[in-house]
């Protein structure tokens, strides 16, 4: 279907909702078109919506029946304040002849008209001023500013949403939610449990927000040969839960908020606030792990520490262990020492990053060695250092390969921290 007047921001109050009947030539092949016989008593429209730009978005989900976000709640909380402050009405009404529902239904009927131009305006009138519909108007200082066009059938407990509108100038302020939640509370004293509407692609983003669904849960025979079954739209649905007050959603949602924490507060000391430590004012300076504030509260205890220190010792000496055994091997005299640039001048040149088993020592003294990966590494490279720079022929390159060869066992059976 086509819409017209796109607002860019809030969706549900964004533009009109309607789809004209398919007897219309000039209504075109992107309305839908009704399969039943215009004459019958079954009203001809139904709802689609401006598209809701920020539908993309990844809003959290929150605890409402349908796919309703955080963005919804916020929106909702602001028309309720001013509701609250008197300066927003809502009232349920109908062709009843009453003078001043009578000029609120032709006001409602106006803004219908001007946000679907495409529209034919008789059609608008004739559903609007119909008996057997009905519409929520919001009234702000005395004038009409929207409102939903809607059929009750009492029943089969649904009712059929026909159009949806918030005046141009009034968009973008929470009323189309405010509006539809008090439609909700509305039906639920007349035993209406469900919402049926027919939707465009534009429609199904502000929908969903509103808590309606592809998937229908009511029966074919509660609503087939009661609404009319349009192309091209996607026919969507809502349950309308009685145990929630939708004119308290922020409440409701706070109140299960503060009992969510309250249970959280129980487990952790996440949100308890430590003073910071004082003792680096007048320069470094050391402090013990337990005199952090908050340290021994969120669950440390010496001993694991000591644990951490255990294990790495384990790997220290492990490791000090092979260097011993390298040390021990007849081949690895060639490798106890750093090389001397007086006796091998060119070495350095070659050799970019040279090591030796009596460096190897420092590092695993100097704690260096956290990981066996560091000191695998090590003995890799003084292995290739030696070949790189010495032929295959020579007794370095012949040494290098023995000492490799007894000591791979010894690496593999080394056992990490």
């Amino acid at each position: 279907m086509e819409v017209e007047n796109l607002s860019s921001a809030a969706g549900p109050e964004a533009s009109v909702l309607g789809k004209r009947k398919s007897g219309d030539d000039d209504a075109g092949d992107d309305f839908k078109r009704a399969r039943l016989e215009e004459s019958s008593s079954v009203p001809a429209a139904t709802a689609a919506v401006v598209p809701d730009i920020n539908q993309d978005s990844k809003e959290p989900e929150s605890v409402l029946t349908g796919e309703m976000g955080l963005g919804f709640i916020s929106r909702d909380e602001g028309a309720k304040g001013e509701e609250d402050k008197g300066i927003l009405e809502f009232r349920c009404i109908t062709n009843d002849r009453d003078p001043q529902n009578m000029i609120w239904l032709v006001d409602l009927k106006n803004i219908f008209s001007k946000q679907l131009p495409k529209m034919p305006k008789e059609y608008i009138v004739r559903l609007v001023l119909d008996r057997k519909h009905r519409s929520m108007v919001i009234i702000k200082k005395g004038k009409v500013i929207g409102g939903i066009c809607f059929r009750p059938y009492h029943p089969q407990h649904f009712a059929e949403i026909a159009f949806l509108a918030i005046t141009s100038t009034e968009q973008v302020k929470g009323y189309g939610t405010r509006l539809m939640n008090h439609l909700k509370e509305h039906v639920k004293k007349e035993d209406i449990t469900n919402f049926l509407t027919y939707a465009d692609n534009y429609a199904i983003g502000y929908f969903k927000k509103q808590g309606f669904s592809k998937t229908i849960a009511m029966s074919r025979d509660r609503y087939v040969g009661f609404i009319k079954d349009y192309d091209g739209g996607t026919l969507m649905e809502c349950y309308i839960n009685p145990r929630i007050d939708y004119l308290d959603i922020p409440g409701m949602i706070k109140a299960q908020r503060d009992v969510i924490i309250e249970q959280i507060r129980k487990l952790s000391r996440a949100h308890v606030v430590y003073p910071g430590l004082r003792a680096f004012e007048k320069g470094p300076a050391q402090i013990a792990i337990k005199e952090i504030p908050g340290v021994v509260e969120a669950g440390w205890k010496p001993s694991d520490r000591k644990a951490r220190e255990k294990d790495e010792g384990s790997l220290q000496s492990q490791l000090a262990s092979v260097l011993k055994i390298m040390n021990s091997h007849g081949s690895s005299w060639p490798f106890k020492e750093p090389v001397d640039r007086n006796e091998v001048p060119d070495y350095y040149d070659v050799i970019k990053d040279p090591i030796d088993l009596k460096t190897m020592e420092a590092r695993l003294q100097s704690g260096y060695y956290v990981t066996k990966a560091l000191f695998e590494a090590d003995v890799r490279r003084m292995f290739d250092n030696c070949r790189t720079y010495n032929k295959p022929d020579t007794i370095y390159y012949k040494y290098a390969n023995q000492l490799e060869e007894t000591i791979n066992p010894k690496l593999s059976g080394i056992h990490s921290a």
